[in-house]
């Protein structure tokens, strides 16, 4: 098993994240979850994933989470944690709130986006009743499903370089109208792959993501191969900072230029 406090520890000297490192672990039954973990209803009040995540990766608090804890429309429906009442016509009323919402323009518009959306439509796909969301190095969680790194485009580009350094093909990104914790929290485990996700309008307000922020995600089982390529590339010299190319001659403009040459050397 991997160390992850060892992990947490590489993520932070080679990439410089500014945040913990998240590790997800889910529960079939909520019963399951572990007593000791912080509950969201101890604030007395219901929140989104967003907002939890930011908690755990800038706080360093972990997070035992069920439906109850949840009133985000968007995640309790993609989740499985929720759903419409069954005399409602469940993708009218997707398509009526994303109008209504100011998200999507038109009907047409609306259809073709909740079409590629399938996680609220299947939600059976995942199965879960309970989570646990924490820093990657609090101990709090050994064998994690999920594994979420934010960071700035650079940083980005960084990890993606490193995970297809050991396994090759592409890093994809998908992107919608909001939602972005399907793509963060589901879609690794459904897909078994790593991705990119630009967080939305919901992760910015609630969430309070910086402008600057995406994130990395991937399957836990892939952490490995992950800080391997993180390691070395770095050796190889892409490095986070990037190092700049800064070896050429400036050109100035013509004021400058005129001043120059009426410089002397001093010998």
């Amino acid at each position: 098993m991997i160390d992850l406090i060892n992990a947490a520890e590489t993520i932070s000297k080679y990439l410089k994240v500014h945040t913990s490192p998240l590790s997800i672990k889910y529960y079939s039954n909520s019963k399951d979850l572990p007593t000791d973990v912080r509950r969201p209803n101890v604030f007395g009040v219901k929140m989104a994933f967003c907002q939890i995540n930011t908690i755990a990766r800038k706080w360093g608090w972990s997070f035992a989470v069920t439906p109850e804890d949840i009133n985000c429309v968007a995640a309790l429906m993609s989740f499985g944690w929720g759903d419409l009442a069954g005399d409602l016509n469940k993708e009218e009323e997707l398509i009526n709130f994303r109008i209504n919402a100011g998200y999507i323009k038109d009907r047409d518009a609306a259809k073709k986006n909740l079409k590629k959306a399938s996680s609220l439509m299947d939600e059976k796909k995942f199965s879960s009743r309970g989570l646990i969301v924490s820093p990657l190095d609090s101990g709090v969680i050994q064998d994690p499903d999920v594994i979420l790194i934010y960071g700035n485009p650079a940083q980005m580009a960084r990890m993606i370089q490193s995970m297809i350094y050991t396994e090759g093909g592409v890093i994809e990104s998908w992107a919608s109208i909001g939602a972005s914790c399907v793509r963060e929290m589901i879609a690794p485990m459904i897909e078994n792959k790593a991705g990119y996700v630009i967080p939305g309008r919901g992760a910015r307000q609630l969430g309070m993501a910086g402008d600057d922020e995406m994130v990395f995600t991937m399957p836990a089982g892939k952490l490995e191969n992950f800080l391997t390529g993180v390691k070395e590339t770095h050796e190889k010299g892409t490095k986070y900072p990037i190092n700049q190319f800064l070896f050429f001659e400036p050109k100035f403009n013509k004021t400058v230029e005129k001043l120059r040459e009426k410089i002397k050397l001093v010998k």
